[in-house]
């Protein structure tokens, strides 16, 4: 074991220190990485309308991307933190070295794809003759460097899996930081530097993800020992990309259903004008940033219950799951107070119509209020993850979005218009948090499984007692 590994033991001391020791760094790299996408938008909109639109209309393929880096890590965070929490060192190595080669090989594949698609899926999904030459500067650079992007994740999450908090966390500001301050210097040039528009925007992004997964690289490597460059067969990486990829894909399809049903909530609003467009997807983005200690708790949930279940403490489980809950409770409330007495100096710095104005003034008061059903929703989805039940939490995701928020946004939106949407998402989170913390706390099991086949570890050399003659 590496030294200070077992300090961050995640089966001893408080639960609730655990939560609170992972969520509050993982907070600060969240706020770093969301802070990327506005310097971005920022530098590249000095280029004209043309560029920035260009940029802005790979969002939502760099998002599919995430989903699959999403998944990828999620998969990690569960096989690691169960060998971890089983205290099996050797399985711990092995399963992280793993995660990390099915990481580069997976994301290969994606890249050359991308690459080879670039035309073909921009022009289906609407992009001009005007903006796809800044689509094909910035998107074969990005592809190409998908891998920089996916393996600090995935090296990220393999560190949270076993306890570590800040590296992880900062590992993501040192990626931000540099990202932030390549953007102008690539983007209009700066002595020897050339001026490279659009292309230095995907310059900037691939260089800060390549020093940090360099850093996380020689981490996993150096400081933790995790990179096991022993052949164990194919039997035994097979099993480990197969436990993997059982985590990940149904994660990363579980994280798609989130921005799904946020289209369909956009597409009933839609129905009643640009105002309330525009007011509903600002008091969505405010919340969404005044969330992200709930979006930190879904991504250290996983560590905590996937070593507990590990190591067969269902009580500590349980107590993680309640825990986060109360978090989830106590956090979205003070949010909703805040926004509820901040929205009516928030909205006009946003919005300059006094209808989109009333929309997300509408929003602020009305829906915060049962956002914690959402947190609860996420972190029960990672916990389930961490104890290699990912069904559980697709299941939770696609309930809260699929079956409660598409029809209760239509139905709300039918019954009393836009305001009767923002009515139908605050119902439909006040749902999925009371039945999923219900169903979570006293139906669901909440021990750990792995997949079947698990290859036996090989039996040790015996020492051979001396013969008698």
């Amino acid at each position: 074991m590496a030294a200070g590994r077992s300090s961050r033991d995640l089966t001893k001391g408080p639960v609730f220190g655990h939560i609170l020791r992972l969520v509050i760094p993982m907070s600060a790299g969240i706020v770093a990485m969301m802070l990327v996408g506005v310097v971005d938008a920022y530098w590249v909109g000095k280029l004209g309308t043309a560029q920035q639109a260009a940029v802005q209309f790979v969002f939502p393929v760099s998002m599919l991307v995430m989903s699959v880096a999403i998944g990828l890590g999620a998969g990690a965070v569960s096989v690691v933190a169960r060998a971890a929490g089983r205290g099996d060192d050797s399985r711990t190595r092995r399963t992280a070295t793993d995660a990390v080669s099915l990481s580069f090989l997976i994301v290969g594949g994606v890249s050359i794809l991308g690459v080879l698609s670039i035309d073909p899926i921009f022009r289906l999904m609407g992009a001009t003759d005007a903006m796809m030459p800044y689509v094909r500067e910035y998107m074969v650079i990005w592809f190409a460097g998908i891998v920089f992007v996916v393996g600090p994740m995935v090296a990220s999450n393999i560190l949270r899996a076993l306890g570590d908090a800040v590296l992880p966390s900062l590992i993501m500001i040192v990626g931000a930081v540099i990202n932030m301050a390549l953007d102008p210097l690539l983007i209009f040039g700066w002595g020897p530097i050339p001026r490279m528009e659009v292309e230095g925007a995907a310059y900037a992004t691939l260089i800060s993800n390549l020093i940090v997964f360099l850093i996380a690289m020689a981490i996993l490597t150096f400081r933790e020992k995790l990179i096991d460059l022993t052949w164990p067969g194919f039997e035994e990486i097979f099993w480990n990309w197969r436990e993997i990829a059982r985590i990940g894909a149904p994660a990363a399809g579980s994280n798609m259903i989130g921005p799904l049903s946020n289209t369909i909530v956009f597409a009933a609003v839609a129905g009643f004008g640009e105002a309330a467009v525009a007011g509903f997807g600002v008091g969505m983005r405010v919340e969404a940033f005044a969330l992200i200690p709930l979006f930190a708790l879904s991504g250290s949930i996983g560590p905590i219950t996937g070593q507990n279940g590990g190591a067969g403490h269902g009580d500590r489980v349980r107590e993680a799951f309640a825990k986060s809950f109360l978090f989830c409770v106590g956090w979205g409330v003070s949010i909703a107070v805040i926004l509820f007495f901040a929205g009516d100096f928030l909205a006009p710095v946003f919005l300059p119509s006094e209808g989109g104005q009333a929309i997300a003034e509408q929003y602020w008061d009305i829906a915060p209020f049962a956002v914690a059903g959402y947190g609860i929703a996420m972190a029960a989805s990672a916990g389930f993850n961490g104890l290699g039940r990912p069904l559980y939490g697709v299941a939770i995701n696609a309930a809260r979005g699929l079956v409660l928020i598409a029809p209760l946004a239509w139905l709300g939106g039918v019954l009393g218009g836009a305001t009767g949407v923002i009515w139908g998402v605050f119902a439909a989170n006040l749902i999925i948090g009371v039945v999923g913390t219900v169903f979570v706390l006293k139906f669901a099991p909440l021990s750990a499984v792995e997949g079947r086949g698990r290859p036996a570890k090989p039996a040790k050399p015996q020492p051979q007692a001396p013969s008698a003659e």
